[in-house]
């Protein structure tokens, strides 16, 4: 009988003794996520599509639930009556506290030439002249003009990922998606001639992929806390943006 009193207050001293490390040591945030593992992390859905209609479209994304906005994204339609309506997706990391997983790479623009004629009314000579610029070559006589080392690009994710610290993160605004376009062209008129010239700007390179599931890494910082998280999106016709989830560790 002495012995089972003994034991009783001593597995008592035990479920405390637990009890009280549990509470003494907090849940430890993991330094890596994996994309599609929501093991401790705060998810939110959206399903939301954000669309250009005569006014900009956005949606402000906090992803910490602390009230304020980590992130913005855009869909927009910019141009002239003369140069065409273009549409394009942007993104905004809003405070310095917040980036996004990306890369940093050298941008080469690349410059070519063509012409072509054509006799037109009255044996008026027509020759049009096109003055292209780009950032992969057109054809083998193309020459380079300029190279913008250091640029930024969004590093696109699939499910299954991983985001770490050993990621390229940057506080940024950053275009997702943009149209090529042509500028109106300059005419010149040389007595039995007309010339005119156009400028075209392709913007199709290192863009972010259309029609399809794709996933941005975030990471979160607060002093000495970091948090890692993604937000799950579509991109369809450069600026029709569907936002499926964000999520941050807890």
């Amino acid at each position: 009988m002495l012995q089972k009193i003994t034991i009783i207050p001593f597995l008592l001293f035990l479920f405390i003794s637990a009890c009280k490390k549990e509470k003494d040591d907090p849940y430890i945030r993991s330094n890596t996520v994996e994309i599609g593992d929501y093991t401790n992390m705060l998810r939110h859905i959206y399903d939301s599509v954000i669309f250009y209609q005569g006014l900009p479209a956005i949606i402000d994304l906090d992803m910490d639930n602390d009230k304020i906005a980590d992130v913005r994204l855009i869909s927009l339609m910019w141009g002239s009556v003369g140069l065409g309506h273009h549409p394009r997706s942007e993104l905004y990391c809003l405070t310095e506290n917040v980036s996004i997983s990306g890369y940093y790479t050298s941008d080469t623009t690349f410059f070519s030439f063509d012409q072509s004629s054509y006799i037109g009314y009255d044996s008026i000579v027509n020759i049009d002249e096109y003055y292209r610029y780009s950032y992969h070559k057109i054809s083998d006589h193309d020459t380079i003009v300029n190279i913008k080392s250091n640029s930024f690009k969004v590093l696109v994710q699939r499910q299954h990922d991983k985001i770490n610290q050993q990621d390229v993160f940057k506080t940024d605004s950053i275009i997702l998606i943009d149209e090529s376009y042509i500028f109106p062209p300059y005419t010149i008129y040389k007595q039995d001639t007309v010339i005119r010239k156009y400028e075209v700007y392709y913007n199709d390179c290192n863009t972010f992929p259309l029609n399809d599931v794709n996933y941005l890494g975030i990471r979160i910082m607060n002093g000495n806390e970091i948090k890692y998280g993604w937000i799950k999106l579509s991109i369809i016709d450069k600026n029709k943006i569907i936002v499926f989830e964000t999520t941050i560790q807890k």
